[in-house]
């Protein structure tokens, strides 16, 4: 029978028929009573019945005439589906948790109502959630009628930022973790100052005075207090959240944990909603959501009677949640098409690259350095934006043909040039010619259609060895003077640099020398 009762088929006491997907089961009770139960966590909660308990009731039968009956072991009728007229009908308990009397034609003819109401949105955790987690230090923040707090992350600017990219259509920048030693991009990196005025903007909204009143109000209702936490949520937040997602955008939500003021900051947490599960008569609850300390999955918030909590598939239930008011923002983007995670780079590919540590783009544009002791060459720096002065082609060193090694891996200790695509210079440097900033050695782009000499030389190096793959750190040494190529925060200069970052050749080693793959054309 599985899950379906077909024209003459019937279930005898402590007969059942089950859900394929095993989350519902409707069963002829040896009391006499036919009953839909939903299965959640465990439990079996009834949701429909035919209220004949007590009265005898032996088995219940789909019959030929399209009727669904349950009877007494003496042939007597106690309840009936009222669908006879209909032959060839049958009865089909769906994966919704919804039993349904089907005719031949596949018309409904009566059901339980006992559907799960549901949407999910696109959004994916592992495609549009950052892949590091929120391990952000603190930061402080305003709360409009509180003030100043100290916050455990940036949650909130995660969520804001992950939904503004979402709403875009852009692809959230793809760092992972494993890139930063602090799990996370450094201050000075663009996107950290992105999540970090993100996460004030999540404050300085009007629902964030519910992180002051929620905080410090009861679970449950009291006389002065009102609804408390436990039925704001249900009752008012998560109607609103099935409104907004049903809507077609995803949901900032504001998660209660903290039971006194001084928690507000480090106990409370912000996430991404963008589905729901709703079992109107289990009054069953469940979001689905994107949280920020949780890489790469979906985390489930769910909550039934009994329970006044939101248990959480990753961590310790919370009291509640509220919807957070958002504006959405256009976000920084330094690229639409990020390379697959196991791309690796080729000799003959266009690329981009960006500085790790601040995650600006290597850059070169046709003009000139002319500080005192410049060679007077084509400047380089690293830009704060996107465009096709950001594109470098891949070839073998100095002296090689065009073809040389055309299509083969970029592997560590490889020597390499990069020419600029625009202007057809390479990557170039010298010892004797400072930087116009710091003074450090000159990075330019030198030569003509793609011709220049051994100072255009560079050497691939990750740690571990192998090939250069897009989720891999990299730096390129200058072959001739040992120099790493390198750039630092906050050093620029109006004319030398055009405004934008200085690009360097570093002869110590420090995390400003790490490049990553922003791009494969």
């Amino acid at each position: 029978m599985a899950n379906q009762l077909q024209p003459g088929q019937q279930l005898l006491a402590n007969q059942q028929l089950t859900a394929n997907n095993g989350r519902a089961f409707l069963i002829m009770q040896e009391d006499g009573n036919f009953v839909l139960y939903e299965v959640h966590k465990g439990k079996n909660i009834p949701v429909w019945a035919s209220n004949t308990n007590g009265s005898g009731a032996v088995k219940a039968v789909m019959q030929g005439d399209g009727n669904l009956v349950v009877y007494k072991a003496n042939g007597q009728a106690v309840w009936a589906s009222g669908t006879d007229g209909n032959s060839g009908t049958y009865l089909s308990l769906q994966d919704d948790g919804n039993a349904v009397i089907y005719s031949n034609q596949g018309n409904a003819l009566w059901d339980t109502g006992t559907w799960r109401h549901s949407r999910k949105l696109g959004f994916d955790p592992a495609v549009h959630g950052f892949l590091f987690r929120n391990k952000f230090v603190n930061n402080v923040a305003n709360i409009p009628g509180y003030g100043q707090v100290k916050t455990q992350g940036r949650c909130g600017g995660m969520a804001f930022a992950a939904l503004d990219y979402f709403l875009k259509g852009i692809p959230v920048p793809k760092y992972t973790g494993s890139l930063f030693n602090g799990e996370v991009p450094p201050d000075g990196h663009w996107l950290a100052d992105y999540l970090y005025s993100r996460l004030m903007d999540s404050f300085l909204v009007p629902s964030s005075i519910k992180y002051i009143n929620w905080t410090v109000a009861s679970d449950h209702s009291t006389v002065f207090g009102g609804k408390g936490v436990s039925r704001w949520t249900k009752e008012e937040e998560f109607p609103k959240l099935r409104s907004r997602i049903d809507s077609g955008k995803p949901v900032v939500l504001g998660m209660i944990d903290a039971t006194n003021l001084g928690q507000i900051g480090s106990e409370n947490h912000q996430v991404l909603a963008y589905g729901y599960e709703w079992h109107s008569k289990a009054n069953i609850m469940k979001v689905f959501v994107y949280d920020n300390n949780t890489v790469g999955r979906e985390v489930v918030l769910s909550s039934e009677p009994g329970n006044q909590h939101f248990d959480a598939t990753n961590t310790d239930p919370w009291r509640g949640f509220f919807v957070v008011d958002y504006t959405q923002k256009n976000p920084p983007v330094f690229t639409t098409n990020p390379p697959a995670a196991n791309a690796v780079v080729r000799y003959g590919q266009t690329i981009k690259v960006s500085h790790l540590m601040t995650g600006l783009t290597l850059h070169s544009h046709a003009l000139n350095y002319g500080h005192g002791g410049s060679s007077g060459q084509q400047q380089i720096t690293c830009f704060r934006g996107a465009d096709d002065n950001d594109l470098w082609r891949i070839k073998g060193p100095d002296g090689t043909d065009a073809n040389y090694k055309i299509n083969e891996a970029v592997k560590h200790g490889d020597v390499i040039r990069l020419e600029h695509v625009l202007t057809k210079r390479n990557l170039h440097s010298h010892s004797g010619h400072p930087s116009p900033v710091t003074g450090q050695q000159e990075v330019t782009c030198f030569g003509s259609d793609g011709q220049g000499d051994n100072n255009d030389n560079w050497r691939v190096e990750f740690v571990g060895g192998g090939l250069w793959s897009a989720q891999r750190r990299v730096r390129l040494v200058h072959q001739n003077t040992n120099h790493a190529l390198h750039s630092h925060l906050e050093h620029s200069h109006d004319k030398w640099t055009a405004g934008q970052q200085e690009v360097t050749g570093f002869g110590g080693r420090d995390d400003n020398d790490w490049w990553w793959l922003l791009e494969i054309r």
